[in-house]
């Protein structure tokens, strides 16, 4: 368990520990991928070193920026609390609607977050020098994008709370031309794994992986991804 101090590239480092120990225990291929931040520290992950067995990356809600519509009202001054060293006595606490546009799992979570644990929505409240250290892991890994050579794709929440679309689409926009595709959930907050389009992310996600082995590395990449009947796809047509 990392501390609350512990800086952005700590995480890189225990990731790809957690990585280096699953590679010495199996050679098969891999997609690597995860939610929110988890997003952010795979793409940070395999930008340290070769990886054979890498196949592609799977990013849901992936955390870019912190600028969705759910956001406290004085997140907008959390450059003050940076500059000044009070940060460390702010928290952001996990409230409504907790990432989910659910209400039967938006109860869960009150319950959980009553009863003191941790919900499956994480912590009850997140320290904001966390907060900053997920930032400047997020701006390390927008630099990242343009040299990405592996296929790629997002799942997203239109109605995202915490990240909003558009910063998504802006920032992978920079994901070199035929490695992307971008799948748009319509029904779904930011936790879209728990969420009510949970069934559609595992299917798209299964239709990734299907598509990758279906094709040659080299051939013509989201063929088998993008004419799947799914009902939101944007792919490939972000960049001017």
């Amino acid at each position: 368990m990392l501390s609350d101090k512990a800086r952005w590239q700590a995480w890189v480092d225990e990731a790809a520990h957690s990585l280096d120990e699953l590679n010495a225990q199996s050679c098969e291929p891999f997609v690597l991928g995860g939610l929110c931040t988890g997003a952010m520290l795979a793409l940070a992950v395999a930008a340290r070193r070769p990886m054979p067995g890498l196949r592609g990356f799977a990013l849901l809600s992936p955390l870019f920026a912190y600028d969705g519509w759910a956001l406290p009202w004085w997140y907008a001054l959390r450059p003050i609390a940076y500059a000044t060293g009070i940060a460390r006595l702010f928290s952001m606490r996990e409230r409504e609607p907790y990432g989910l546009r659910n209400e039967r799992m938006r109860a869960l979570i009150r319950q959980q977050l009553a009863d003191g644990s941790t919900s499956l929505v994480g912590p009850g409240s997140v320290p904001l020098p966390v907060v900053r250290e997920s930032e400047r892991l997020s701006a390390h890994v927008r630099t990242l994008l343009p040299g990405l050579t592996h296929p790629v794709q997002v799942q997203h929440a239109r109605d995202d709370e915490i990240c909003r679309l558009a910063s998504v689409r802006s920032s992978v926009a920079r994901v070199p031309k035929g490695l992307l595709s971008l799948h748009v959930l319509e029904n779904s907050y930011h936790m879209i794994t728990a969420d009510n389009d949970r069934h559609r992310v595992a299917d798209r996600l299964s239709a990734f992986m299907q598509g990758l082995d279906a094709c040659g590395f080299d051939s013509e990449p989201f063929m088998n991804d993008l004419r799947s009947a799914f009902d939101v796809v944007e792919a490939a047509t972000l960049s001017p």
